[in-house]
């Protein structure tokens, strides 16, 4: 190749390529390296101490990228803590529409739980979702409240399978839901704090019993 053409690939001009990408895909490209970063700092040292200089090495990148990407350290932890909720929600959605009318509620139920577990088995993923949104900041307080709720409903509508006639209105729900969903998370801090020690499937198995007892209270179907 000439000196003329490798001039004309290489350049770094406004809405020209390099290295086969454009501009806006580099910069994509360099944001994802951030997010990549961030999930392996953020889930491993943990969002207080991680810094931008930190951030940036482990990217391969400089400061001036960062800022390019994100205003805020904040900013950046909450792309990772929405990057790692959101694919937890896209697999129990998957579950959800796979599996609803094809099963009975508790093999649907347990492939939700077991779905959920198997993601927290990345102690990455588990401690950006279960640790690193404390205390940083009242949007992240509200932001994790928010995944609570689209939980409680995704969790809730997998119940209502399990009897003939849902007998609670719309807040005793919520509170059944708030419920179940605070045992899941106090039962995946505490096995992401003990190194993982006990299985996935006893971790079903004890939240299963959960459900069916609200099974037996709310009327079997």
């Amino acid at each position: 190749m000439s000196n003329s053409q490798m001039t004309s690939t290489n350049t770094t001009s406004s809405g020209r390529s390099y290295r086969g990408l454009t501009p806006e895909q580099r910069t994509a490209q360099r944001r994802e390296s951030f997010v990549e970063a961030g999930l392996n700092l953020f889930g491993n040292e943990g969002f207080h101490a991680t810094t931008v200089r930190k951030l940036c090495k482990e990217a391969g990148l400089t400061d001036r990228y960062f800022y390019e990407s994100f205003s805020s350290m904040e900013e950046c932890l909450i792309e990772v803590y929405e990057r790692c909720l959101q694919g937890i929600l896209a697999r129990l959605q998957k579950s959800l529409i796979n599996l609803e009318g094809k099963t009975f509620p508790e093999e649907l139920i347990r492939r939700l739980l077991n779905d959920f577990f198997a993601e927290m088995e990345d102690p990455r993923v588990a401690k950006v979702c279960m640790f690193e949104a404390e205390g940083v900041s009242d949007y992240m307080h509200g932001l994790y409240n928010d995944y609570i709720r689209r939980f409680v409903m995704v969790l809730m509508g997998a119940s209502r399978a399990y009897v003939e006639e849902w007998p609670l209105n719309t807040e005793e729900t919520e509170v059944l839901g708030n419920a179940i969903v605070g045992g899941i998370i106090q039962a995946t801090r505490n096995w992401a704090v003990n190194d993982y020690h006990l299985s996935r499937e006893s971790l079903v198995n004890g939240i299963m019993v959960i459900f069916k007892g609200s099974q037996l209270l709310l009327g079997e179907k």
